[in-house]
């Protein structure tokens, strides 16, 4: 067997020659319990928790495996309970490789398993493909789960957005499936797509339904891993909720009931623009102009919605973003540095070179073409006026000062990329104080830009 690093972690409890957090190879972890067997470590019986962490290829069943029976000793198990507790681990570890890292070898699984008063509780953690919360009051477990060994109870899948997501349950050591997944998107998908007219003309571009939320959530994660900015994208039930509600208008490429891509119309109340963003084509399925079909769709999903215009920020590292918005009517209007932070990644890019906050593009594309009643300021006019030029818009002097409800200054945080916004909707003689106030509010946050 090749020989694969792995972590065993221990809580020992009165028994300080117990290596905790020690690394094995995977040769030596096969060794592990017959070895511990043979020193005879009396400490070994004072351990009520280990946690180990593989990699998601296809030694990972037998590596877990091999801890139980060392655990099972170590925490004073009983055969009979530790037979129970090693099918429970060994399903719940099939489930998430076969729904969380298909045909990936490279991911990392973490399993802790922790001897309570009459219980196991075993816990199953991964980063790997979203899927939607299941188990207690989120509701019925996916078939891999529901077909789990009566010995395990409360069982729970909880989706934990950009941390990933993490199975729990607990054995009872009182005494002594079906592994198919509700998977219909990304495992399915082939490495090389249709191509030709055939292909196109059998992918279907329509509105998402809140039915769709878990299949869009794992096609980001194809894209960006854990990385993108929104991450509310890979929370399945946030998806199902705002596009419900109209608070997300998505359009989704299907082919053979399997989503292959993703663009987003994000409204936002009260501002008559909308981001077009989280666009997203199937490494598989690229080359057969879906990008352009699910763009099309979104600006008419827009125009219906009666929005004056829409706008998206291009990242600079991926021109075929920046090509494909100014193909459909969009016109550069800024250049937004440090607007994505360096650990974002994406397919194909980013995987060398410096690792430095990235910029964006932001473009417009107007639907309302009538002239924008504006105040400019003095010393910007000029690279203002050559802005809405630039968009295709005339400018006209505004008769009187526009109206502002609220406060003077507004300040919003964005954890996720650690951004800091600032809007000052007009000035008198205490703005200089309310100003310096929000930005060294913004700043107790630590930010990386304002």
């Amino acid at each position: 067997m090749q020989s694969l690093p792995w972590r065993l972690a221990g809580t020992n409890l009165g028994a300080p020659d117990l290596p905790v957090d020690q690394h094995y190879t995977g040769a030596e972890a096969e060794r592990l319990p017959c070895a511990a067997r043979t020193r005879g470590l009396p400490s070994l019986v004072a351990v009520s928790r280990v946690r180990i962490a593989v990699l998601s290829d296809a030694s990972a069943p037998s590596l877990v495996l091999s801890m139980v029976p060392a655990f099972a000793r170590a925490a004073g198990i009983a055969a009979e309970d530790e037979q129970r507790l090693a099918a429970v681990v060994g399903q719940l570890v099939s489930f998430t490789l076969d729904n969380a890292y298909p045909d990936d070898d490279l991911g990392e699984i973490e399993v802790t398993l922790e001897a309570g008063d009459g219980s196991v509780q075993v816990a199953v953690h991964d980063w790997g493909l979203p899927l939607t919360s299941a188990g207690g009051g989120f509701g019925p477990l996916p078939e891999g789960l529901a077909a789990l060994p009566r010995d395990a109870r409360d069982v729970l899948l909880t989706n934990l957005g950009a941390n990933g997501k993490r199975l729990t349950a607990s054995v009872t050591i009182r005494s002594g499936g079906d592994g198919s997944a509700r998977w219909h998107h990304i495992e399915a998908a082939p490495r090389r797509a249709p191509t030709g007219a055939d292909a196109s003309d059998a992918i279907e571009v329509r509105a998402a339904t809140p039915q769709d939320a878990e299949a869009i959530a794992q096609l980001l994660y194809e894209s960006y891993h854990l990385s993108y900015v929104h991450a509310d994208f890979y929370r399945p039930q946030y998806l199902m909720e705002v596009l419900a509600s109209g608070g997300l208008l998505s359009t989704i490429a299907v082919h053979d009931g399997r989503v292959i891509g993703h663009g987003a119309l994000m409204p936002r109340a009260g501002v008559s623009s909308a981001e077009t963003g989280a666009a997203v084509v199937h490494s598989a399925y690229r080359g057969l102009g879906i990008f352009g079909r699910l763009s099309e769709h979104t600006l008419d999903t827009a125009i219906a919605r009666g929005l004056a215009s829409v706008f998206g920020d291009a990242v600079t590292i991926h021109p075929f973003s920046q090509r494909a918005e100014r193909s459909n009517g969009y016109y550069e209007t800024a250049l937004q540095l440090g607007m994505v932070p360096a650990q974002t990644t994406m397919r194909g890019f980013g995987g060398e070179g410096a690792r430095g906050r990235t910029a964006t593009i932001r473009s417009y594309r107007p639907f309302d073409e009538q002239p924008r009643r504006v105040g400019l300021p003095t010393s910007y006019r000029e690279l203002l006026e050559s802005m809405y030029a630039n968009v295709g818009l005339t400018i006209e002097e505004r008769a009187e000062p526009e109206k502002f409800e609220g406060g003077m200054v507004t300040i919003e945080v964005d954890e996720p990329r650690s951004l800091g916004f600032l809007r000052l909707q007009r000035w008198n003689g205490a703005a200089g104080s309310v100003l310096r106030g929000a930005v060294l509010h913004l700043l107790s946050h630590h930010v990386d830009v304002v």
